[in-house]
């Protein structure tokens, strides 16, 4: 099962919540919370895969990354 920890606002204590869907989203640039478990991987994923997109427009012009 997937969880979202959220840190408190005095910083020493945080709550764990289920995750949802779109909580893969909403933490992706979060400073003061995280998802953990599939939808942690499946974060990372998108992140990774943005990025090789990204970079493949600026060296090639097309968001494709697996071509030449």
């Amino acid at each position: 099962m997937s969880k979202k920890i959220t840190l408190s606002a005095d910083e020493a204590t945080a709550t764990v919540a289920n995750a949802t869907v779109g909580d893969i989203f909403s933490t992706a640039v979060s400073t003061d919370s995280a998802v953990t478990g599939m939808y942690g991987l499946a974060q990372k994923a998108l992140l990774v895969a943005g990025g090789m997109m990204v970079n493949s427009y600026r060296l090639r012009g097309s968001f494709n990354p697996l071509i030449k």
